[in-house]
């Protein structure tokens, strides 16, 4: 039996795992400024996901692409992700860290 993962919500839910991990990471390394930053942007997201999901119900479904404009896409789409991910990681490495409590101070 083949299951279908193309589907939003398969998406939906792979974007809550990938928040996840993003948000678990940035509670752990970031300072407090930083952290709040970094719950804003995905306050932010979800606020589009929400969005957008409310305009699918209301909306019909988008024409079929055409092979060029899903090669466009699709090109398009992976510079945006590789250029969320330079920000989140550069968010990290420019970050400083949490001061830790020492016992007795």
């Amino acid at each position: 039996m083949k299951t279908q993962r193309n589907t939003y919500t398969a998406y939906s839910i792979g974007c809550a795992g990938v928040w996840g991990v993003i948000l678990l990471l940035g509670r752990r390394r970031l300072d407090s400024e930083s952290w709040n930053t970094l719950r804003l942007v995905c306050s932010g997201w979800w606020i589009g996901w929400t969005s957008a999901t409310i305009a699918r119900i209301g909306y019909p479904p988008p024409k079929q692409l055409t092979p060029a404009g899903e090669k466009r896409l699709r090109t398009i789409s992976i510079v945006l992700v590789a250029l969320g991910l330079t920000s989140i990681v550069r968010m990290f490495a420019a970050g400083k860290r949490p001061r830790r409590s020492t016992p007795g101070a």
